[in-house]
């Protein structure tokens, strides 16, 4: 059955059900309706609308906010402190802990201290880090990090587009299933600028091959249904096909192989038969890369799965992509949010950034070169 077949099949339809990850859902639940519940009241339809705030956070989220709770809560106890609504002395004092501790990392403590914000507001409170105190806490725990390792820490920066080049080499060589798994996901990760975790979460019925065109659907966000309308766009082939074409080339040949062997259109596509990659896949397949490109980055620099997505927004900017096209692609709200936070104007064009973005192009001819008219549109 080649990929081409998909096209028959109706990959707009209705999600498989997928088995809920261990869920911290229970917990929760009981959480919301012990906070929320004091101050929505009991009048018709609060029950209900206990149950949508659960709703409202993914099952991700969800163990992120326990977990954090609980080690606040904790140190509440410990201390004889009023954990909810927390007064602005506690929060000082937990960060004071938490930097004395170095258990969590100064570029991590904004949106650490956010989680608690978020069970505040959700319990009717006013947010504790609203006060100044807790934000100049903040100032201080980055700089004092930063004098503690004498320099400023290390930051996430972009993958280079030269990365994917190779792992598209590897995924071509590659004779174990298993790994050109882990090689194709990253391509398609690459290809649609990657929101968390959609690559993973990715059908064989959401892509669909055609001469011109890579059509994708993205039916689930963080290996979840979406709650809003499905994300759907077309990835251009290379105007002298697919043999031109070595990153769609390989996708292609990965998802025909995939079908050959009796993968069910509606299974995970990068998944191991039977098994539902998590939202953080797309983090441990980089991890697996780059382990076997013996690839590292530059002083000062560590990748992580948002190194992915900045490393692909930076390389299309670089060699001319428009930050709107980037935008689109990553589902943000407009373009100022991706160049603010995922493009490093400074990055240069290199051959395989031409390779994998120069199909959003709409003038472009060929990689690399130095004149781009006729092609793509």
């Amino acid at each position: 059955m080649g990929a081409e077949a998909h096209a028959d099949s109706d990959p707009g339809g209705p999600p498989p059900v997928r088995p809920a990850p261990q869920a911290a859902a229970p917990r929760f639940d009981r959480l919301v309706a012990k906070y929320a519940g004091r101050h929505l009241g009991a009048h018709d339809g609060v029950q209900r609308a206990r149950a949508l705030l659960s709703a409202a956070y993914t099952n991700n989220t969800q163990r992120t906010y326990l977990a954090a709770w609980d080690r606040f809560a904790a140190y509440c106890r410990e201390e004889n402190l009023r954990a909810l609504p927390a007064h602005y002395t506690t929060m000082a004092g937990y960060v004071g802990r938490t930097h004395a501790r170095g258990t969590v990392s100064a570029s991590s403590m904004g949106s650490y201290l956010s989680l608690m914000d978020t069970i505040h507001e959700l319990a009717g409170y006013k947010p504790p880090t609203a006060h100044p105190i807790p934000q100049r806490l903040r100032n201080g725990y980055l700089r004092l990090t930063a004098a503690g390792v004498g320099a400023i820490p290390e930051y996430v920066g972009p993958l280079p587009a030269e990365i994917l080049h190779k792992i598209v080499t590897l995924g071509v060589n590659e004779l174990t299933p298993e790994q050109r798994r882990v090689w194709a996901g990253l391509v398609l990760a690459g290809l649609i600028f990657n929101r968390p975790g959609a690559a993973a979460a990715m059908r064989a019925a959401d892509l669909t091959f055609t001469p011109q065109w890579l059509h994708v659907q993205q039916a689930f966000h963080k290996s979840e249904a979406r709650t809003r309308a499905r994300s759907d766009f077309l990835i251009p082939v290379h105007p002298a096909g697919y043999a031109s074409d070595p990153p769609l080339l390989f996708l292609r040949a990965y998802v025909r192989d995939f079908a050959a062997a009796g993968g069910s259109p509606c299974a995970p596509l990068f998944a191991a038969p039977g098994k539902f990659p998590g939202p953080r896949a797309t983090s441990r397949w980089l991890r697996q890369a780059l382990a076997r490109l013996g690839a590292s980055p530059p002083v000062g620099v560590r990748w992580s799965g948002k190194s992915l997505r900045s490393g692909v927004a930076a390389a299309a900017n670089a060699i001319g992509v428009p930050v709107p096209v980037a935008a689109a692609y990553m589902e943000h709200f407009g373009p100022a949010v991706t160049a603010r936070h995922y493009i490093d104007a400074r990055l240069l064009p290199s051959a395989a950034a031409w390779e994998f973005f120069g199909r959003y192009i709409s003038d472009w001819s060929g990689f690399p070169g130095p004149a781009r008219k006729g092609g793509y549109a």
